[in-house]
């Protein structure tokens, strides 16, 4: 059996932007504390500055790397103490850029964890940088960790359900499509559904709604037949509903053709 090499990790700074210069120096905040989590034995570990190579030994046979906002910080300040890796060739889940591809803007890690999860974190960053100038590099630890706990849980959520939540300030809950949740079989899920319109047969798609219908979940399969493909957008008819319905290619998950059964009404 294939071990199971993912890591989830988080980790706090030394310094704040204003004492380096800025965005343009996040490689000079250095690490106070680093948590993991290794799904290769199940266990939580949070590394100190001086134990940070040996990090660097458990990142190196990692089959994915996932954080939350890791790619443009995470990775940047853990880079310079790494001797044999370089950081943007391990593979990488950054949850909070693929949720901002779909949604156009930044969610925090509270946020949706508040909504997905119910939980919420336990402090913030500020805080934990004076624990760290105050010598509390236990309660340090155990932010940090707290952290890696609900980025790991909103992974695995986003495996099985599909999707995330938030609330939006004027449409309330939302869900937002976990696209590490999508086949991993080298589909191109486009260009299923263009050769389904072509072919004039019926495609069954896993698709991420934005909001429950009828007290269902956000993420159903459903059997289409597709009138036009336009842009980001299908319009189709929908076997479910047994009506003409428009689908966000963003939002679905796998596609698979399964037959030519037709039972779509002719848009004109």
């Amino acid at each position: 059996m294939q071990s199971d090499n993912r890591i989830v990790f988080d980790l706090e700074t030394k310094k704040e932007f204003a004492e380096v210069g800025g965005y343009r120096n996040t490689h000079l905040l250095g690490i106070s504390v680093a948590g993991v989590y290794n799904y290769a034995d199940g266990t939580y570990r949070a590394y100190e500055e001086h134990e940070l190579g040996e990090l660097e030994n458990l990142i190196e046979g990692a089959s994915l790397l996932i954080g939350f906002n890791s790619k443009h910080f995470d990775n940047q300040v853990l880079q310079p103490y790494f001797k044999k890796i370089d950081l943007s060739k391990i593979p990488t889940l950054d949850i909070m850029e693929k949720i901002e591809e779909v949604v156009g803007f930044r969610i925090g890690l509270d946020a949706l964890s508040r909504v997905t999860l119910g939980e919420q974190k336990s402090s913030h960053g500020l805080e934990a940088l004076k624990w760290f100038r105050e010598g509390k590099i236990e309660e340090v630890k155990k932010y940090c960790l707290q952290d890696v706990k609900l980025t790991k849980e909103l992974y695995e959520y986003g495996l099985n359900h599909g999707s995330v939540l938030f609330e939006s300030r004027t449409e309330g809950v939302k869900a937002v499509p976990a696209r590490w949740a999508e086949a991993k079989n080298g589909k191109d899920i486009k260009t299923i559904l263009s050769g389904a319109l072509k072919n004039k047969e019926v495609v069954e798609i896993d698709y991420v709604s934005t909001k429950a219908e009828d007290g269902e979940d956000t993420r159903k399969k459903r059997n289409i037949e597709i009138y036009h493909i336009k842009g980001d957008t299908i319009e189709a008819f929908c076997h479910t509903r047994n009506d003409k319905r428009n689908f966000k290619i963003y939002r679905i998950l796998d596609a698979n053709v399964v037959g030519v059964e037709h039972k779509r009404p002719s848009l004109f």
